[in-house]
């Protein structure tokens, strides 16, 4: 069984397979782009075989975080050893024994081939409004107030983040205050802005 997981930063592309590893008693090895690249013609192919035989002798669930690192479209390719990696990737997800995934934010950079070698692809997206105020509640304890539905690129892990920042400065959660700096956080992503007239209701 294989997963490609893509979607925006921080949408719950590792926590979920993390999440599924566990529903099936799996421990999980988890490597990124970084863990992976040697700059040793070859090395980037021996640790990528490394990675699947120790996760087939350990009986791990296999995650790659940043595939798109690995499993760049050849035909953007200039470089010999960009394919060879690529290739090697796409031997052993043809021939893994155990369930692994892939998790990306730019799906659109993957090989074709390599799309066709995943059973399974899901899509993460930005929180609904109905999810995000669910969420507010989950991490805060509180209603959202109706000024959070005009957020439309809210993650979980925007959240997490602002609930930490809060913990930081103590002192009773204030609700509105809490969407503001959700809102910061919309704001700072690449396309993101404050919505109309939002500074202004926030204050009411």
């Amino acid at each position: 069984m294989s997963f490609l997981l893509s979607g925006p930063p921080g949408t719950g592309k590792s926590a979920w397979v993390r999440h599924l590893a566990g529903r099936m008693g799996l421990p999980v090895l988890q490597k990124r782009a970084s863990d992976l690249f040697d700059p040793f013609v070859g090395g980037t192919e021996q640790n990528i075989a490394a990675a699947f035989a120790e996760a087939r002798d350990t009986g791990a669930f296999l995650v790659f975080d940043e595939a798109d690192s690995m499993l760049l479209d050849r035909t953007d390719a200039v470089r010999s050893w960009e394919i060879a990696q690529v290739n090697e990737m796409l031997t052993w997800m043809e021939n893994h024994p155990l369930p692994f995934a892939c998790t990306t934010n730019m799906a659109e950079r993957l090989d074709r081939a390599s799309l066709r070698r995943f059973v399974v692809k899901l899509r993460f997206d930005w929180l609904t409004a109905a999810q995000a105020r669910l969420t507010f509640r989950h991490f805060f304890g509180l209603p959202a107030p109706a000024e959070l539905d005009d957020l439309r690129t809210l993650s979980p892990a925007d959240f997490a983040l602002v609930q930490r920042r809060t913990a930081l400065r103590g002192g009773p959660p204030d609700a509105r205050a809490l969407v503001r700096s959700l809102a910061a956080e919309c704001a700072d992503r690449a396309g993101g802005r404050m919505p109309m007239g939002f500074a202004a209701s926030s204050t009411r």
